[in-house]
């Protein structure tokens, strides 16, 4: 379940504060894709779970179908504006 409830600011400033990996929602590659996100380089998935965490930067971190084993970070400094998509993966994860 998304971060319903919660405003893209305060899931960021949550996990800058408690140094931690905040979920925030879980995105099925249709749904990826319609954020906007390249899926063509990550081979077969179902679903990816999108969390965000604090590590000098905000780094978004997929791990794809559940499986620790794959995973992927894009660092804020890669990403552009990342509130935006923050933002847009919480509207896109909770329909």
């Amino acid at each position: 379940m998304a971060q319903k409830g919660s405003n893209a600011s305060e899931v960021l400033l949550r996990a800058k504060e408690m140094d931690e990996e905040i979920f925030l929602t879980t995105l099925s590659r249709e749904q990826l894709e319609k954020s906007g996100f390249d899926t063509s380089v990550f081979g077969s998935f179902e679903f990816v779970n999108v969390y965000v965490l604090w590590d000098g930067e905000f780094v978004l971190k997929y791990i794809f179908d559940a499986d620790p084993s794959q995973f992927y970070y894009e660092k804020e400094s890669e990403i552009g504006d990342l509130l935006d998509v923050v933002k847009k993966y919480i509207s896109i994860g909770g329909e």
